[in-house]
């Protein structure tokens, strides 16, 4: 095998380009992957703006890409259950590139008759565990502020967990419509939302206006969290899966509207690697069974010469836009 690999490396402020860099070294616990796709996730966005001297200041490495599928070339001494040729996916770092390396424990194997693009794992297993957090009692009303392609995955796992009625807000039309396709029962422009979604006074309360018994907060947006936090109902539960970047993530809340609505805030995301796995092998299992529709909003694919063409599009949302990943030749 040559010992150098082709990678899309971050050169500045929304620039990148391919250069040659070695192919990781895998140690006895690691397995070496050759990648087929990797999907451009929305929290590179912040950093690939600022480029390669936020990369300096956190001492990452200048290559972007954690949400690979690829089949395993090399495996180390210690490894277990995998095996060269197997086709995984999981928590991978760096994988804008031909190769990647990963801990055995932290992948798990694709299953057969899954297309590539609908097998990429993190982005799953994010959804996957913040729905599992997210207190859906059947039946409920689910709100969910922001239909890309985070708030459009949770739409459908609301579902699955018994939510009665789905409305989406979006400030785009397209999106509302993709919403639409993914199963939300109404939609609305945070304009047009009805005022009986909303609760944010006393007397809401005496005129029987009840808000949604669950708001999903899935822009990472300042006027997203505050939207979903006046749609909770009285003692609902709102859940922040959207991912704040930009102003350093500081946001302003109304505490008294959320102290007096004894609300419960549920924040979505999920930092243990072992919780991520198993929510991802359950994740897979629900599209493999045609429970969960991943395909359908992977919607633009880029060659790894086109990375800053992807975060473009993640930015500039063109025609049909949902989600992009970048396919490794």
């Amino acid at each position: 095998m040559a010992m150098n690999m082709k990678a899309s490396v971050i050169a500045g402020p929304q620039k990148s380009e391919i250069a040659e860099v070695p192919i990781p070294v895998i140690g006895d616990e690691e397995v070496l992957i050759r990648v087929i796709v990797c999907g451009v996730c929305a929290s590179e966005l912040h950093p690939w703006t600022a480029g390669a001297g936020w990369l300096e200041a956190s001492g990452q490495q200048p290559i972007f890409g954690h949400e690979p599928v690829g089949v395993i070339e090399s495996v180390g001494s210690r490894v277990y259950g995998f095996s060269v040729g197997d086709r995984v996916t999981g928590l991978i770092q760096n994988a804008f590139a031909q190769y990647a390396k990963a801990d055995y424990r932290n992948i798990v194997k694709v299953p057969d008759g899954l297309e590539d693009i609908e097998a990429i794992g993190e982005p799953l297993s994010c959804l996957m565990s913040g729905a599992d957090r997210t207190p859906v009692s059947l039946g409920d009303s689910v709100g969910i502020v922001g239909a890309g392609f985070m708030g459009l995955g949770f739409l459908q796992l609301m579902r699955l967990k018994g939510a009665g009625r789905l409305i989406a807000v979006d400030m785009r039309e397209e999106s509302l419509q993709h919403a639409r396709k993914f199963g939300a029962d109404e939609i609305y422009t945070p304009q047009n939302l009805p005022a009986s979604y909303k609760i944010t006074e006393w007397s809401h309360m005496e005129q029987g206006i009840k808000g949604v018994d669950i708001a999903v907060e899935a822009t990472g947006s300042q006027g997203g969290l505050q939207l979903a936090g006046d749609m909770t109902a009285v003692h609902g539960a709102l859940s922040v899966v959207g991912y704040h970047q930009g102003n350093d993530g500081v946001r302003s809340v109304n505490m008294e509207l959320w102290n007096w609505k004894a609300i419960s805030v549920i924040n979505a995301h999920e930092r243990r690697a072992h919780v991520h796995m198993k929510q991802m092998e359950a994740g897979l299992k629900l599209i493999q069974n045609g429970l969960f529709n991943m395909k359908d909003m992977v919607t633009h694919v880029y060659g790894l010469d086109e990375v800053d063409k992807a975060y473009e599009s993640m930015k500039s949302k063109p025609s049909g836009f949902i989600k992009a990943v970048i396919k490794i030749d």
